[in-house]
């Protein structure tokens, strides 16, 4: 049986580790409103970045159709979207397991975030690992993709790769987040269908395609993939990396909130069980003066 001294000490861990946790979700609440800001702007980007490259879509495809049929023996690499910090609940296991369930022999894995790496390498998948690669936590900026993008371009265009895809946590409200999947390389023309639930920005695209006017490309088609889909790749990249940080806040403090509740919790126990040993003990020693006094 625990004594007084060593329940009152638990108590007081526990308490302490309970303002740490709530100062935790304090903390993840106040990144959740910044970072709400930043994915708003950046889908908002995207969209009108996607409706500019849209007439392209489907043109690449047939573009790298005969490239893909003659390398379609080569593997996928997955772009591995995953944080650099824990205490987030599930959220680096689940986008972890999500990779490791499609890897197949051939296929390779560029990861973001120590943790992905480290779930990676504990379970036996180091050599699936090309590159682990760590972005700032704070100010993110665009230029930081860039380099990144550039490898997955050279080892797509270099044909050492068939596809290329993205693996991120898709936020969908916050107590919900998801792994997804997006065929990166060549493009996802999924990505590109009209959502007529959503309103639309009107875009000079927009005008030339509702007069039905076909654009001219007065370069070839091949040179103008060439030239967008760098920024094309460090776009979607960059905007996984901020959609996932929201949905990494919220885990937090979706975890820190369970955590906090938890320790209260246990803070309760142990307080009933301190004050039920503290009464035996009381007990006790009136039993014995009582004991004491009838022996006399």
């Amino acid at each position: 049986m625990q004594t007084l001294e060593s329940i009152k000490k638990r108590i007081k861990s526990v308490k302490t580790t309970s303002k740490i946790t709530g100062a935790m979700k304090l903390i993840a609440t106040a990144n959740i409103h910044k970072q709400s800001k930043e994915f708003q702007m950046i889908a908002s980007y995207c969209h009108d970045f996607y409706e500019i490259i849209k007439p392209l879509a489907n043109a690449s495809n047939l573009v790298y159709k005969k490239e893909l049929e003659a390398n379609n023996d080569k593997g996928t690499l997955y772009v591995l979207v995953s944080s650099s910090l824990g205490l987030c609940g599930a959220f680096n296991i689940n986008v972890a397991k999500f990779v490791i369930e499609r890897l197949k022999p051939n296929d390779k894995v560029i990861v973001i975030g120590k943790k992905g790496y480290s779930y990676l390498k504990s379970h036996g998948y180091e050599n699936k690992i090309l590159y682990c690669i760590e972005v700032s936590d704070k100010n993110l900026n665009y230029l930081e993709i860039l380099p990144l993008s550039g490898i997955v371009m050279e080892l797509f265009q270099t044909k050492q790769f068939c596809h290329v895809k993205l693996v991120y946590t898709k936020f969908l409200n916050s107590m919900t987040f998801n792994p997804v999947e997006i065929n990166v390389l060549p493009f996802d023309t999924e990505l590109f269908k009209d959502d007529q639930s959503k309103d639309k920005f009107i875009t000079a695209l927009d005008l030339v395609n509702e007069k039905k006017q076909e654009i001219e490309y007065e370069s070839s088609k091949r040179s103008i993939l060439d030239a967008v889909m760098p920024s094309y790749v460090a776009t979607l990249i960059f905007a996984s990396i901020i959609e996932s940080r929201l949905c990494e806040s919220g885990s937090r403090r979706n975890a820190m909130d369970t955590a906090t509740k938890n320790a209260k919790e246990l803070i309760d126990s142990l307080l009933l069980q301190y004050n039920r040993a503290r009464q035996e003990k009381i007990t006790q020693e009136i039993n014995e003066i009582v004991a004491g006094g009838t022996n006399e």
